[in-house]
């Protein structure tokens, strides 16, 4: 099936919209409920690109519930990419099997690239401005499940092979063009997450603790020296949808959008979203629309809880 090539708008905008943790389970009112949901913030913000970070499916039914997750995206005709969680392939399937469905569906424009050598389905999405040059990539990045140390446990990282893969990456653009800006997903956050909630003024609501990795790979350290990386936004820890800025690189979450999750009963789901503008490669702007309706523009700041120890 062709890509679609993605470009920025006539006036030089790029709206990216953040789907995180839906959960389709059951195929029952809960899952519908999350489809119609869904269906309403599409029609609402009509973005450029969808990207869908990980749990959209949970259970023993996910290879034949994931299209029925992804039907708002196919119907609304919108390019849309995926990156795994931890829960997408935990009963009976593997990566490269439910990749291979979504690989079929009409609108999807994320891969596979085998380079990455880790993980399934990392890739690169440039999206080219008026001349034709690469202004923004939007980076898709599996965060795998467990992790395979025994000794240490708890969630998996980005192994340094799929580091190296980025920074390849991040090379060969460079070949292309002069400058650009980087926004990556994933589905579990960077250890550094804790650093920005900790030490930085962050925006937004915190109400869960942190599933990231025991051990720190160095990814964040890598998107930090490549220069191009200005945020990266990760799904997982449902009840948190807080953002904060890290030595340059804005660290966040995306808002849980599916009902059938855990999560509190009060707390609303919803979409993050990122315009992303031609002219403009060192930040970007974001927020939610939610399930009641309301939008997250200004979201309350929350000052820093400790000093950093510099030495």
């Amino acid at each position: 099936m062709e890509k679609r090539e993605l470009k920025f708008r006539q006036d030089g905008t790029f709206k990216v919209m953040q789907l995180t943790d839906i959960h389709y389970t059951d195929d029952d009112e809960t899952d519908h409920g999350s489809v119609r949901q869904i269906r309403k913030w599409l029609a609402a913000e009509k973005p450029d690109l969808v990207m869908v970070t990980g749990d959209a499916v949970y259970g023993t039914d996910n290879l034949k519930n994931i299209g029925k997750a992804m039907a708002p995206l196919i119907e609304a005709g919108v390019p849309w990419s995926f990156v795994f969680g931890n829960h997408d392939v935990e009963h009976h399937s593997s990566r490269k099997e439910l990749f291979g469905i979504l690989e079929e569906m009409p609108g999807f424009v994320g891969y596979h690239d085998p380079a990455a050598k880790d993980g399934y389905g990392n890739h690169m999405l440039p999206i080219r401005g008026r001349e034709g040059k690469v202004r923004w990539v939007i980076a898709g990045i599996d965060s795998g499940n467990r992790n395979p140390l025994q000794a240490v446990g708890g969630y998996q990282y980005v192994s340094r092979r799929q580091i190296a893969w980025y920074e390849n990456q991040i090379r060969d653009l460079e070949k292309e063009s002069e400058a650009f800006s980087v926004l990556a997903f994933q589905h579990m956050a960077v250890p550094e997450i804790q650093d920005v909630w900790r030490y930085e003024k962050c925006y937004g609501v915190k109400r869960d603790g942190f599933g990231c990795p025991l051990v720190n790979s160095g990814q964040f350290l890598a998107a930090l020296e490549d220069g191009h990386t200005k945020g990266m936004f990760f799904g997982h820890d449902h009840v948190n949808s807080f953002w904060g800025k890290l030595y340059g690189i804005t660290l966040g979450y995306g808002r849980i959008s599916g009902r059938g999750g855990y999560g509190a009963e009060d707390y609303p789901r919803g979409a993050r979203l990122f315009v992303l503008k031609e002219d403009q490669l060192d930040d970007f702007e974001t927020y939610e629309i939610l399930d009641n309706g309301n939008y997250v523009r200004d979201p309350w700041g929350q000052e820093p809880r400790a000093i950093r120890d510099e030495g």
